[in-house]
Formats: structure tokens, sequence, C-alpha cells
């Protein structure tokens, strides 16, 4: 499925980079294009993150184009940076920081795209009392907890922590949703002896 056809260019700050998520947005096709990353953004990313910053600039480059560019960027910032290169090259820009995207209300013609706003648009939303069926890969924190994921969506299920490999109803108690992701608190229904176990689909 891809969104944004037309907007082929992508600044990267450093802030997008180490969030990791980016590599999502591209692999799954929500976008297509050049990414462009300045020389400053790969800078920080090596010396803050290392060998991290770097293995998610290589799995990019697995499936976009990757373009590392020259800046002059002599006693810029590095949001003043990215803005003036994505300005310069009517290019897009992610990123996860505040503070770019306070920065680039001075520029006005450069559309800043927060990675934090798209995940929480793509999430889905468990409003209390809602009835779910989830899988629990493995036992909660809690003794009693049991865990699975919907989506990317961790919930975490009272009282299955001994239905591992079992596929249970429950219901939503409430949902709270952080700039590292969600997390859903549930009850088991009742009459969960019925649940069912979970079995590897035929290939």
């Amino acid at each position: 499925m891809l969104f944004f056809k037309r907007e082929n260019r992508f600044v990267l700050d450093s802030s997008s980079i180490l969030d990791g998520r980016i590599i999502q947005l591209f692999n799954k096709r929500f976008f297509e294009g050049r990414i462009i990353v300045p020389q400053l953004v790969s800078s920080i990313v090596k010396k803050v993150s290392g060998y991290n910053g770097e293995k998610t600039l290589s799995l990019l480059q697995k499936s976009v184009p990757v373009e590392f560019v020259t800046d002059k960027s002599n006693g810029l910032i590095e949001e003043v940076c990215v803005l003036r290169i994505a300005d310069k090259l009517k290019a897009k820009v992610f990123t996860t920081s505040d503070e770019l995207c306070r920065q680039a209300k001075s520029y006005p013609k450069v559309r800043v795209i927060d990675i934090r706003d798209l995940y929480r648009a793509l999430t889905p939303i468990f409003t209390p009392d809602r009835l779910i069926s989830v899988r629990i890969l493995k036992k909660g924190l809690r003794s009693n907890e049991g865990v699975g994921y919907i989506e990317g969506v961790k919930v975490v299920v009272e009282n299955a922590a001994m239905q591992v490999n079992h596929v249970v109803n429950a219901r939503v108690l409430t949902m709270i949703s952080s700039d590292k992701g969600s997390l859903v608190f549930c009850s088991l229904q009742d009459g969960q002896a019925t649940a069912k176990r979970y079995r590897k689909p035929r290939r």
C-alpha cells in the first residue's frame, strides 16, 4: 500500500534514524522514493549510536536508495541543517524531534513528517470494554499475566499466565499510548475453558 507516491525525496534527521521505525515505513511501502542523509546527521548517528545507527541505514539501503550528501553545516545546529537541505531539494523531512518540529515553523515550504504521529494514526484503537481474541505468547511481569500482540500492539491479559500458546478471549480495560508504543491491559473473559490451542497453519 503506497500512501505518498509523489513525494519521492525524504531527508532524515538523527532522531528518525535512531528511532528505527523508519525501516518499516519503507519496507512496508507506505513511502517510496530516495532517502537523503546529510553528513552532519550521519556523524551524529555514528557518535551517539555507532553500530546500531549504521545497521538502520544498511537495512534501509536494501529497500530504498540512500544518498549521503555533503552539507555546509559549519556552525549550524542539526535541525537547521536538515531543514535547509530539505528546502533546497524540495524534500520532506522525517523526524521524532520536538525541536525540529519547532524549527520547521521558519521553513513553511518544508513538510515535516513526525513518525510518532504516523504510528499513532496507524495503531489500532482498543476502547474499554471491547472484546478481543489474542494468542498468548508468554507470561507477563506479574505471575498471573499473559502477554500477546495484535498488529504490533502489546496486550497484557490478567489471569492468562497459564494460557501460553492458547488463543483467549479478553475484555479491554484500558489502553496506554506513548512515544515508545501502545500497551493494552485486559481481563480474561469468563468461560475461558473453551480457549483454543494455537496451531501453526499448514503450508
